[in-house]
């Protein structure tokens, strides 16, 4: 197998075949390090000779194509400007290399605009650290494109005066249908966030399983303050610093949806049972709530 094959995702070195990854892909195979690589032509198809960014490694992509872009542990890449890391071809996969301080990182700073967008369809991002390192970024990723998902990512807010509003913001119409957001760790201190994920629009299908919140968020952790159907919320774990009710789980009125299996928690006194608030049109199974207080949970809506 010739080095580089994209057949296996993988590299050569020496001759000896090294798997990068147990996910092959038959697309073009790219790699990026900010401590090693190079924005010139001949770079990046190997880990031996990356490039230095994730935005050039993405122009390097043929939509719907499988392409798979590798970041090396230990990368970082600042994003300083509204769309400052552009995500617009279809079909690709950025995969974080690495884990705890070498897990890379995509780091916001200078303007509050300072944002990933996501402008194509089907793409995927995993074990990527996303850090606010400025005051009240408007929304880290903006995902205005359908079947995005989001997996094993850290949101971190290092102090309250370095914060992102919303982390993730769906688009305002239906083109951010069936977002998967998964296995995911969110943290906001600042008291002026609203949101970890916010779908205003009318998304279709989407999906958000198995993250962890610990936050502050003004208006709901996870809200959709327009009318989304057929949306999944389930095994959250949902801890918010906020003391106004609705303030883990709130969806529209006339949304549908599975709503299961979270537990919630914010800092209303009392065991709560306002701490979600979804439509008549979602079934809602087995969902905990709890105040900041060392005691149990208890059914949240209230059982009927």
């Amino acid at each position: 197998m010739a080095s580089g094959s994209p057949l296996f995702g993988g590299y050569q070195p020496g001759g000896i075949f090294s798997v990068v990854d147990q996910s092959f892909t038959t697309g073009n195979v790219y790699f990026v390090s900010s401590a090693t690589g190079s924005n010139a032509t001949g770079y990046g198809t190997s880990p031996a000779a990356p490039v230095a960014t994730i935005d050039y490694a993405v122009g390097l992509c043929t939509a719907n194509n499988g392409d798979v872009i590798y970041v090396l542990p230990g990368h970082t890449e600042t994003v300083s400007a509204a769309a400052g890391l552009d995500l617009d071809v279809a079909g690709i996969k950025i995969k974080g290399l690495g884990s705890g301080t070498s897990q890379p990182k995509v780091d916001f700073t200078t303007a509050t605009t300072a944002d990933v967008d996501v402008d194509a369809a089907n793409v995927t991002i995993e074990n990527i650290q996303f850090e606010a390192s400025f005051a009240d970024i408007v929304a880290a990723i903006d995902v205005n494109a359908t079947d995005c998902t989001i997996r094993n990512c850290r949101f971190l807010s290092p102090t309250t005066d370095e914060n992102a509003l919303i982390w993730i913001l769906g688009a305002t119409s239906t083109t951010s249908n069936r977002l998967i957001v998964e296995n995911c760790w969110f943290q906001g201190k600042d008291a002026a966030n609203t949101h970890a994920i916010s779908l205003p629009g009318t998304s279709d299908g989407c999906i958000v399983k198995d993250c962890v919140f610990h936050m502050f968020a003004e208006t709901a952790v996870i809200g959709a303050a327009g009318a989304v159907t057929n949306i999944l919320i389930k095994g959250n774990l949902i801890q918010n610093a906020d003391t106004d009710a609705d303030a883990c789980i709130a969806l529209a009125a006339s949304s549908t949806g599975i709503i299961a299996y979270n537990g919630v928690g914010a800092a209303l006194a009392g065991n709560a049972t306002t701490n979600i608030n979804c439509s008549t049109g979602c079934v809602l199974i087995e969902n905990y709530s709890v105040d900041t207080g060392d005691v149990q949970g208890v059914l949240d809506p209230i059982a009927t």
